[in-house]
């Protein structure tokens, strides 16, 4: 009897603590973002459930951004290629998942490891004298790094004076 006891409360107590550090976990959803698509490590392109391209195109104070290439191509973290890649600097994104699922322009930023948000480009930020405007396929867009990319996408994204 007595070691079933220790056994009950000792099971209890662990119970407790997981409840407690469940109720005070500060990770949340709301938190941050947490896109499916930046996760997505692909060996190679067999077996692909979509393939898709948008062209992106960033302009800080009237100068043109060189988006790398093989950004999200052999990280420390995927061997392979991330579910958004480039292959050049031509600002062609390659999205390329194994199954469907959203890619949203934030999820190629924070592959690429830039900021990207509706109040900071590349670490630029908008300000009484600064705006972040972003465009897609001609037309002004508020989502911002929530956008879910589409396949012929023409993505433009400028920071500039007021």
């Amino acid at each position: 009897m007595k070691a079933e006891n220790i056994v009950l409360s000792t099971v209890a107590i662990f119970t407790l603590a997981f409840i407690l550090l469940t109720l005070n976990s500060t990770d949340s959803p709301e938190e941050g973002n947490n896109w499916q698509i930046a996760n997505v490590c692909l060996a190679d392109h067999n077996s692909l459930s979509t393939h898709d391209h948008a062209q992106l195109v960033i302009v800080i104070n009237g100068t043109e951004v060189d988006i790398e290439s093989n950004i999200g191509i052999g990280d420390p973290d995927c061997n392979g290629m991330k579910g958004i890649h480039t292959h050049d600097n031509t600002g062609r994104l390659h999205i390329e998942t194994p199954s469907p699922m959203p890619a949203p322009l934030g999820a190629f930023f924070e592959i690429w490891g830039e900021s990207f948000s509706e109040d900071e480009i590349m670490g630029h930020k908008s300000d009484q004298s600064h705006e972040i405007i972003l465009t897609v396929n001609g037309e002004v867009n508020q989502l911002y790094d929530e956008y879910r990319m589409q396949d012929g996408d023409q993505i433009h994204i400028e920071f500039r004076e007021i």
